[in-house]
């Protein structure tokens, strides 16, 4: 099984020595930066081609202020470490494995998990959609569940803002040539070049500076 594996470091070499190594996987499409008082991490999204990426998590060193200029050193070992900077992760399919590799049926169980929650996303984004058809209540993790499973939803794509044409102050997208409401010309060249307006010569323009007016 070809993975991605990354290696996150030790500050202090000899504490490696001293526990063992735990190894976090990821079935998920998504990229994670993690923060801790003692470290920063990052859980690399899979790769199309990989059935998980792998992180090696090593023990390091932290220490409790106890004031007075006192500290308290203590070691954090791997597993801690693993179980720690995944513990809001499970339901997107990350997990520490067993031993220094995931098996098949961890991945399995991981993949199961993601999907179960993935189609508890998109129920929910269902019943949101069909009470007010509303943008604001879909969140980027209820797109990402539609794209992931391949589902087709009106609420998994995001609307296009909107500008008001400046002739009618209807709301049109922007870059368009023409107005769909009262045709006013919005982009001229675009609509030469397309044959738009021609039966209509109403073209928004700012108005000549006073010196170029007729007294």
């Amino acid at each position: 099984m070809t993975t991605l594996t990354r290696d996150i470091h030790t500050q202090d070499p000899d504490i490696a020595t001293r526990d063992k190594t735990a190894t976090v996987a990821s079935v998920s499409d998504q990229d994670w930066h993690i923060s801790r008082t003692y470290g920063m991490f990052h859980i690399p999204a899979r790769k199309k081609d990989e059935p998980c990426a792998l992180v090696v998590v090593t023990p390091r060193g932290d220490a409790i202020d106890l004031g007075d200029n006192h500290r308290f050193p203590f070691t954090i070992s791997a597993r801690d470490i693993a179980e720690d900077i995944i513990q809001e992760l499970g339901n997107h399919g990350v997990f520490v494995c067993a031993g220094e590799l995931p098996s098949e049926e961890e991945l399995s169980r991981a993949r199961a998990r993601r999907d179960s929650w993935y189609k508890q996303l998109i129920a929910e984004a269902d019943e949101m959609w069909a009470r007010g058809h509303s943008y604001r209540e879909i969140s980027d993790m209820h797109r990402r569940a539609a794209m992931a499973t391949g589902l087709e939803r009106e609420w998994a794509y995001v609307p296009q803002r909107q500008m008001d044409c400046p002739a009618c102050g209807e709301k049109v997208k922007p870059g368009v040539a023409l107005c769909k409401h009262c045709n006013a010309i919005l982009d001229a060249d675009r609509a030469a070049q397309f044959g738009l307006g021609k039966s209509h010569e109403t073209v928004v323009s700012r108005p000549a500076p006073l010196s170029s007016q007729s007294k």
